[in-house]
């Protein structure tokens, strides 16, 4: 499980990047957080609306997770924290703060922000609890090899140092975002 300091302060890195995106106005953008099939890499991938299940709005189509490897004309953006500080590849964000991966993600992933281009307030009220949960350590993780998907909250994984836990400390919650725009359930 990822327990890293620097992989966690990454992932968070990335989900404020999207954030900093919502501000922007692309809110259609949206993210599924999910692992790695060995558990050690907690990876995201970022697509726009009308990719993501009705039935549950932080799973992205099986299709467009597929999607072509350059990031101009790509449909979706993955990143891994197996890739430390080289978000998406990039050789040249290893200094970066939210607002800076933000700017390149605009330039670089051009297809993909138009289409995440526009407002959804539910999404992104919603977003704003899950990206103060994971600035409290609280990762979301929709998909994982050892885990059936679930469709009535976010699971969220603690990686909090163990000094910071307490055996009191009950698991935050977080519903299940607003529905996705494509035209069809995850199977599930």
């Amino acid at each position: 499980m990822l327990q890293h300091p620097t992989h966690i302060r990454r992932a968070v890195r990335v989900l404020a990047m999207v954030g900093e995106l919502h501000k922007r106005g692309y809110q259609r953008l949206r993210v599924m957080p999910y692992m790695a099939p060995s558990g050690t890499h907690w990876r995201c991938t970022i697509g726009a609306a009308e990719l993501f299940y009705r039935n549950h709005g932080a799973i992205l189509s099986e299709i467009a997770a597929s999607d072509s490897d350059d990031q101009a004309t790509a449909e979706v953006a993955r990143y891994t924290s197996a890739e430390d500080n080289h978000y998406f590849g990039w050789t040249d964000a290893e200094q970066d703060n939210a607002r800076s991966l933000a700017d390149k993600f605009v330039k670089r992933f051009s297809r993909l922000v138009d289409r995440g281009k526009g407002w959804d307030y539910g999404y992104a009220g919603w977003y704003v609890r899950l990206q103060g949960l994971a600035d409290a350590c609280w990762l979301p993780v929709v998909l994982s090899d050892y885990t059936p998907v679930v469709y009535d909250h976010i699971p969220l994984t603690d990686v909090r140092p163990e000094e910071q836990r307490l055996d009191v400390d009950e698991a935050p919650g977080l519903p299940l975002p607003p529905p996705g725009s494509l035209q069809r359930d995850h199977p599930g």
